[in-house]
This record gives structure tokens, sequence and C-alpha cells, in this order.
């Protein structure tokens, strides 16, 4: 007969080594996948702070722009002078 111990001894060693490469494999796919998780994870909280900071900027450029358009206009003579120095 064919299956003498050694076929045995060699069938089981490949399954082991199909195994033991199966799980390794899937393991090492799972810890590369958190890793660039966390990464992304990281990268898109940055993008968020920066983003804020952004925001608040823009916000107070409006603030600021909108300041000088009134100052500058003809409603208050357009020369960014006090109200209560206007010659009448």
């Amino acid at each position: 007969m064919w299956l003498t111990p050694e076929w045995v001894l060699a069938i089981c060693a490949g399954v082991t080594l199909l195994v033991l490469w199966t799980a390794s494999s899937i393991g090492a796919v799972l810890w590369i996948t958190n890793a660039i998780n966390r990464v992304k994870k990281e990268i898109l909280a940055d993008f968020q702070t920066k983003h804020d900071a952004n925001e608040k900027t823009v916000k107070a450029l409006e603030v600021l722009v909108i300041r000088h358009d009134t100052i500058l206009n003809p409603e208050f003579n357009g020369s960014g002078a006090s109200s209560k120095h206007r010659h009448q």
C-alpha cells in the first residue's frame, strides 16, 4: 500500500505548514490593517485641527473686511475718520 508512515508524516507536515502559513498571513494582514487605520485616524485628527484653525482665521478676516467696508462706506464720509469729526 502507498500510505506508509513516511507519507502520513509528509501529509501532516504539509497540512501543518499550510495552517501556519495561513494563520501568519491573516495575522500580518490584520496587523497592517490596524496600523493603517491608526495612522489614518491620526491624519484625520490633525487635518480636523488645522481645518478648525483655518476656519477661525477666515472668520476673523471676514470680520475685519466687514469693518473695513463699513469704515470706507460713503455713509460715513468714506474717510475712515470718526463720525464726530465730520464736517456738515
